[in-house]
């Protein structure tokens, strides 16, 4: 007959194992990605919060020193992104590309992002706020304590919110 403590016992060894392996890959990754890599870290938990609607997670990640050429300060941005997430039931986004700039000091980051952002309405309607090619975002990153936060967001072509166009 088999002993099942010994059957569970090197189920939760095997189980350890691989969470240790696991723990180990995601630690070097992170120091072999270097700043480059922390910035695409912080632009790919941004996404997702934005398809997660969180607004604490926005909140998080924007420097308390936000301003835009738009005239929003950080608290007028949230407002913002907090009137967007109760307007649309889902956020979709696709990140087509990236393209990241470091200053010599790595403490002030330059990113392009070419992406298609999709919302759906609570009335089921489909908007494209930003759209792939046309939909250029530039936004500035600073480096404060060893983390990164949003400076200042711009786009390079009009985006369309809540069927309005912006910029």
């Amino acid at each position: 007959m088999i002993d099942f403590r010994e059957k569970y016992k090197s189920f939760l060894c095997s189980i350890l194992i691989a969470l240790i392996i696991f723990i180990s890959y995601a630690w070097l990754q992170d120091i072999l990605a270097g700043e480059e890599g922390r910035v695409r870290k912080f632009i790919l938990q941004g996404k997702r919060a934005v398809e997660a609607k969180n607004i604490f997670t926005c909140a998080e990640l924007t420097s308390r020193d936000y301003h835009d050429k738009y005239g929003n300060d950080r608290e007028s941005l949230l407002y913002a992104v907090k009137e967007v997430f109760g307007y649309y039931r889902e956020i979709l986004v696709h990140i087509e590309s990236i393209k990241i700039t470091l200053d010599e000091s790595n403490t002030q980051a330059g990113v392009e992002i070419v992406a298609l952002v999709i919302g759906r309405t609570e009335q089921n309607n489909t908007e494209k706020i930003l759209e792939g090619e046309k939909g250029q975002l530039k936004i500035k990153l600073v480096k404060i304590n060893k983390k990164w936060y949003l400076s200042e967001a711009e786009s390079f072509e009009p985006i369309t919110i809540m069927g309005q166009n912006i910029s």
